[in-house]
Protein backbone atom coordinates (compact mmCIF):
# COMPACT_ATOMS: atom_id res chain seq x y z
CA UNK A 1 0.00 0.00 0.00
CA UNK A 2 1.48 3.38 -0.95
CA UNK A 3 2.44 5.94 1.76
CA UNK A 4 0.38 9.20 2.12
CA UNK A 5 -3.19 9.51 1.13
CA UNK A 6 -3.39 9.58 -2.61
CA UNK A 7 -1.44 7.55 -5.41
CA UNK A 8 -3.12 7.13 -8.60
CA UNK A 9 -1.55 4.71 -11.58
CA UNK A 10 -3.58 5.93 -14.26
CA UNK A 11 -2.11 3.01 -16.33
CA UNK A 12 -3.48 0.40 -13.52
CA UNK A 13 -6.81 2.09 -13.56
CA UNK A 14 -7.09 1.48 -17.48
CA UNK A 15 -5.97 -1.52 -17.23
CA UNK A 16 -8.63 -2.95 -14.51
CA UNK A 17 -11.55 -1.04 -15.70
CA UNK A 18 -10.36 -3.13 -19.15
CA UNK A 19 -9.85 -6.24 -17.23
CA UNK A 20 -13.45 -5.40 -15.57
CA UNK A 21 -15.62 -4.57 -18.88
CA UNK A 22 -13.90 -7.86 -20.40
CA UNK A 23 -15.17 -9.87 -17.60
CA UNK A 24 -18.69 -8.79 -18.38
CA UNK A 25 -18.50 -9.57 -22.13
CA UNK A 26 -17.31 -12.84 -21.49
CA UNK A 27 -19.72 -13.90 -18.81
CA UNK A 28 -22.92 -13.04 -19.94
CA UNK A 29 -22.63 -14.92 -23.08
CA UNK A 30 -21.80 -17.78 -20.83
CA UNK A 31 -24.52 -17.42 -18.66
CA UNK A 32 -26.91 -17.51 -22.07
CA UNK A 33 -25.33 -20.58 -23.18
CA UNK A 34 -25.52 -22.23 -20.19
CA UNK A 35 -29.36 -20.87 -20.20
CA UNK A 36 -29.92 -22.66 -23.29
CA UNK A 37 -28.72 -25.79 -22.47
CA UNK A 38 -30.43 -25.50 -19.25
CA UNK A 39 -33.93 -25.45 -21.27
CA UNK A 40 -33.03 -27.69 -23.84
CA UNK A 41 -32.38 -30.24 -20.66
CA UNK A 42 -35.97 -29.26 -19.47
CA UNK A 43 -37.67 -29.52 -23.18
CA UNK A 44 -36.12 -32.93 -24.01
CA UNK A 45 -33.34 -34.49 -21.52
CA UNK A 46 -35.35 -33.85 -18.31
CA UNK A 47 -38.79 -33.09 -18.82
CA UNK A 48 -42.07 -33.44 -16.52
CA UNK A 49 -44.81 -31.84 -17.37
CA UNK A 50 -45.09 -29.88 -14.36
CA UNK A 51 -41.45 -29.49 -12.92
CA UNK A 52 -40.05 -28.57 -15.88
CA UNK A 53 -41.69 -25.06 -16.84
CA UNK A 54 -41.47 -24.18 -13.12
CA UNK A 55 -37.50 -25.45 -12.80
CA UNK A 56 -37.34 -23.10 -16.74
CA UNK A 57 -38.86 -20.10 -15.23
CA UNK A 58 -36.61 -20.31 -11.72
CA UNK A 59 -33.91 -20.64 -13.90
CA UNK A 60 -34.37 -17.89 -16.16
CA UNK A 61 -34.95 -15.78 -13.56
CA UNK A 62 -31.80 -16.64 -11.87
CA UNK A 63 -29.71 -15.86 -15.24
CA UNK A 64 -31.49 -12.60 -15.38
CA UNK A 65 -30.33 -11.28 -12.18
CA UNK A 66 -26.79 -12.78 -12.71
CA UNK A 67 -26.75 -10.58 -16.13
CA UNK A 68 -27.52 -7.86 -13.77
CA UNK A 69 -24.96 -8.73 -11.57
CA UNK A 70 -22.64 -9.15 -13.70
CA UNK A 71 -23.57 -5.68 -15.26
CA UNK A 72 -22.53 -4.08 -12.52
CA UNK A 73 -19.33 -4.55 -12.88
CA UNK A 74 -19.06 -2.33 -15.61
CA UNK A 75 -20.52 0.50 -13.48
CA UNK A 76 -17.30 -0.20 -11.26
CA UNK A 77 -14.79 -0.08 -14.36
CA UNK A 78 -16.53 3.30 -15.11
CA UNK A 79 -16.58 4.67 -11.88
CA UNK A 80 -12.96 3.98 -11.86
CA UNK A 81 -12.42 5.71 -14.95
CA UNK A 82 -13.98 8.36 -13.97
CA UNK A 83 -12.21 9.36 -10.56
CA UNK A 84 -9.10 8.87 -12.75
CA UNK A 85 -10.43 11.66 -15.35
CA UNK A 86 -11.29 13.70 -12.71
CA UNK A 87 -7.86 13.48 -10.63
CA UNK A 88 -5.71 14.33 -14.11
CA UNK A 89 -7.97 17.18 -14.74
CA UNK A 90 -7.76 18.79 -11.40
CA UNK A 91 -4.36 18.26 -11.29
CA UNK A 92 -3.70 19.60 -14.82
CA UNK A 93 -5.85 22.72 -13.05
CA UNK A 94 -3.72 23.03 -10.24
CA UNK A 95 -0.73 23.04 -12.43
CA UNK A 96 -2.39 25.40 -14.68
CA UNK A 97 -3.31 28.01 -11.95
CA UNK A 98 0.06 27.66 -10.63
CA UNK A 99 1.72 28.84 -13.67
CA UNK A 100 -0.28 31.84 -14.06
CA UNK A 101 -0.17 32.62 -10.29
CA UNK A 102 4.20 32.16 -10.39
Amino acid sequence: MPAGNINLDYNEIQRVSGVMNQAVNDINPLLLSTKSSVEGLLDNGMFMQQSSPALKESYNNLTASLQKAVESINSFANQFNQIKNNIEKMDADIAAGTKKAG
